[in-house]
């Protein structure tokens, strides 16, 4: 790996740079050296050692281990709101910052694309758009083995009506659904949704469940074996946020036992690290209430334009702080 900057101006490495907004790398040059570098995942120490901000999405994890050596890096950027990727704690003692879009709620507001692929893969599992599409490709055509059913006069339960979790209330909303909400963290919209006591409460009466809480030791598992066994039999869940939140053991058996008419997960625990013999992904391949998308919901053109940029300019800021103390 070589990574040089100038003298007197910091340097900054995109390691993760295909597809990386212009606009973004052009900001972070007025006032740094920048190179644009893939970084294979096991010299994320060695950079950490030879550059002063390093810039990450979600193809790395940044462990205490990383963080051992001594490192050159005061800066950690990362263009998402959950940082479950990164030790943050590891972080501050080693005296890097996390720059983040953590807390950018006005911001954020703008930021839909993990909002509308909540109702992508929904849309993509109750109409069974996968196996049609497939089965199209092989030549059949047979509208008959395609049967699927309606979001409209159906209940759905969003798990966490912050920012994102609000947003989904109103697309479901649209479709002509009962919205209901649980969420002991934040003060309750009561304009989207009918506010359920207990995640018990939304399980029981929910005929889909989408999940939009922040992954935390609080919400590890927050869906699991005892959940799934107050839950609406037929029910589907659908998950854009963090895979950790969901006991995949429980969910798996829940799925097989019939209890869960399915599920559609863009997210995976452990992603991005994923066995050719993970048991969901097994799982998929032979039956159809399961959808699995590699993590893309925050991933459009637009998204990564505005949340780069937006990244940058708080970067710079940040770095200046830094500086001047």
């Amino acid at each position: 790996m070589s990574v040089v900057g100038s003298v007197g101006r910091p340097l900054v490495v995109i390691a993760e740079p295909k597809g990386f907004s212009t606009a973004a790398i052009e900001a972070l040059r007025t006032w740094a050296d920048v190179e644009l570098l893939e970084v294979p995942v096991k010299e994320i120490r060695e950079l950490l050692a030879r550059c002063d901000v390093v810039w990450l999405r979600l193809g790395y994890r940044v462990t205490a281990k990383d963080l051992a050596a001594p490192i050159r890096c005061r800066v950690i950027a990362t263009a998402v709101t959950g940082i479950d990727h990164i030790d943050d704690e590891a972080c501050s003692c080693a005296g890097i910052q996390v720059v983040s879009l953590r807390g950018e709620t006005e911001f954020l507001e703008t930021i839909r694309a993990t909002a509308e692929l909540t109702l992508a893969i929904t849309l993509a599992l109750i109409r069974r758009v996968p196996q049609a599409m497939n089965a199209v490709l092989r030549g059949q055509w047979n509208r008959d083995a395609f049967q699927g059913t309606e979001l409209f006069g159906k209940t759905v339960g969003i798990v966490g009506l912050g920012r994102l979790g609000s947003i989904v209330a109103t697309y479901f909303k649209v479709f002509g659904m009962c919205v209901v909400g649980f969420d002991p963290f934040v003060e309750f919209p009561y304009t989207l949704a009918r506010r359920c006591e207990s995640l018990d409460e939304l399980m029981a009466g929910s005929d889909v469940v989408s999940i939009h809480v922040s992954y935390s030791p609080a919400t590890r598992h927050l869906i699991n074996a005892s959940s799934l066994a107050r839950a609406k039999r037929g029910a589907i869940i659908v998950n854009t946020s963090r895979g950790g939140i969901i006991d995949e053991t429980a969910l798996l058996a829940s799925l097989k036992s019939g209890r869960i008419a399915g599920a559609a997960l863009d997210v995976l625990n452990g992603e991005p690290d994923f066995a050719p013999d993970h048991p969901l992904k097994q799982y998929a391949c032979d039956h159809d209430n399961l959808v699995i998308t590699p993590h893309i919901g925050g991933n459009t053109r637009e998204s990564f334009e505005k949340t780069e940029l937006f990244l940058a300019d708080k970067i710079r800021r940040r770095w200046y702080e830094l500086e001047t103390g």
